[in-house]
């Protein structure tokens, strides 16, 4: 497996089903495929896994990797795409690697995910989403998540490089059933704007700052580290009222 993800990366190529050979693109990087593998290695109990955008496989063979040797391990990839735009590369790298516990869905996530919750509602241990990146899309496969995720089980998504994706995040993050469990983070590029705001900012302390601003605007202008991945932890049901919201922005 390891050997297969390393002539990935080092040749920047992967071999579809057809046999041509493609340039590699839409890639998750070494950190962020540590990251995932690391998170599913240290909880024994994640043994049912899905992800939201396959592509060449990358996330695919990083989360097979940690649960192959797992009693019960099953994997489910949607990826309407797999076929046409990736030309079955992810699951063929999967079947190089000998992985034979997984499940490809090539149909849209908004037909796939309301159909695998009417029979496993509250039953996966770890869901990966890395899909169609607008902010609408991206909430509605963590809505599917939210619900298909156990008590305990834990929601990754990559690209919050996209400020649609990290809308999302900062909404999710105040969900009361979830916890920040951990990120891949890059430095942010210095930027005068925010070194003005933190000379304005400094009679008031960062605490007060953060419950007076808007998440979005604290983190703009106090946060050194921009994350690129994030893993939440769900850490009980679901039970907001009916009429529940939070004011972000």
């Amino acid at each position: 497996m390891k050997q297969i993800i390393e002539k990935i990366y080092e040749t920047r190529s992967v071999v579809g089903r057809s046999g041509q050979v493609h340039l590699l693109q839409s890639e998750i990087d070494r950190e962020e495929g540590e990251f995932l593998f690391s998170l599913i290695r240290d909880d024994p109990g994640i043994r049912r896994t899905l992800e939201v955008g396959c592509a060449y496989g990358l996330s695919s063979l990083y989360i097979c990797a940690a649960t192959r040797d797992r009693a019960g391990a099953s994997h489910t990839i949607i990826d309407p795409f797999q076929s046409t735009e990736w030309d079955g590369g992810g699951v063929a790298n999967l079947e190089r690697a000998g992985i034979d516990f997984f499940k490809l869905l090539e149909i849209k996530s908004e037909f796939a995910l309301p159909q695998l919750l009417e029979h496993n509602e509250g039953q996966l241990d770890f869901i990966f989403i890395d899909g169609w990146h607008t902010f609408d899309h991206t909430l509605l496969d963590c809505f599917y998540a939210t619900r298909l995720l156990r008590v305990g089980g834990v929601l990754a998504l990559d690209d919050l490089s996209y400020p649609s994706i990290r809308r999302v995040v900062d909404f999710l993050k105040n969900y009361p059933c979830y916890e920040e469990l951990g990120s891949v983070k890059c430095k942010k590029p210095k930027s005068w704007k925010r070194m003005v705001a933190r000379v304005l900012s400094f009679p008031v302390s960062r605490r007060t700052w953060a419950k007076i601003l808007a998440p979005t605007l604290y983190r703009r202008i106090f946060e050194d580290y921009n994350p690129r991945m994030i893993a939440l932890r769900k850490t009980k049901e679901d039970t907001r009222r009916w009429d529940w919201h939070i004011d972000l922005f």
